[in-house]
C-alpha cells in the first residue's frame, strides 16, 4: 500500500511538472527564464508533502523537510535573482543553503517529535546564517537587501534574546 501511494505521488508530481513546462512552452510570451526558480519551490513542496499526506508515517518522513527546506531557500534566492537581476549576491548568497538546513531541522524536529536540542541547532543555524547574509547584504547588496537586512538582524537578535531569557536553566 505504501509503495502504491509513493508511485501515485511521484506520478502526480511528474504530471504537474510536465503540464507546467508545456504551458510555459505553448503560451506566447511566457518565458521559462522568469519561472525556472519555481521548479525549486515545487521540489520543496514535493519533499514536504509526503509527511502531510501519509500522516501515520509522518515521524519517519520528517527528515524530508531538510532537503525540502534547502530547495525552498534556493527557490527563494533564485526568484530574487531573476526578479531583481542582482546575481552578484551569490558572493555571499550561498549562506541561504545552511539557513535552509536549519529551517529543515526545525520543521523535521517539530513534525518528527525529535529532541529539543535538534530544534535549537536548527534555530542557531537559521539565525546565524540569516544574520550573516543580512550583514553582507547591507554591505554589498542591492537596495532591497540594504533595507531588509537590518530588519532581519533585529529579528535574529530578538530570537536569540528571547531564547536566552526564557529558556530553562541547565546546570552545565
Amino acid at each position: 500500500m505504501g509503495s502504491e501511494r509513493s508511485s501515485i505521488f511521484l506520478a502526480v508530481l511528474l504530471i504537474v511538472l510536465g503540464v507546467l513546462f508545456l504551458t510555459i512552452t505553448i503560451i506566447p510570451g511566457m518565458n521559462l527564464g522568469i519561472f525556472w526558480p519555481l521548479i525549486f519551490i515545487l521540489l520543496a513542496v514535493g519533499f514536504y508533502l509526503p509527511s502531510m499526506i501519509w500522516y501515520s508515517a509522518r515521524r519517519e518522513l520528517a527528515a524530508l523537510f531538510i532537503p525540502g527546506s534547502v530547495m525552498l531557500s534556493l527557490g527563494i534566492i533564485f526568484l530574487y535573482n531573476v526578479i531583481s537581476g542582482d546575481w552578484v549576491i551569490w558572493a555571499f548568497g550561498w549562506l541561504i543553503i545552511p539557513a535552509g538546513v536549519g529551517l529543515g531541522l526545525i520543521l523535521a524536529a517539530w513534525v518528527g517529535r525529535w529532541s529539543r536540542s535538534t530544534v535549537w541547532v536548527g534555530i542557531w543555524m537559521l539565525v546565524i546564517n540569516l544574520a550573516l547574509l543580512s550583514i553582507f547584504g547591507i554591505l554589498f547588496g542591492g537596495p532591497l537587501l540594504k533595507s531588509v537586512g537590518p530588519i532581519v538582524l533585529v529579528a535574529s537578535g530578538l530570537i536569540l534574546l528571547v531564547r536566552s531569557l526564557f529558556s530553562p536553566r541547565r546546570n552545565d
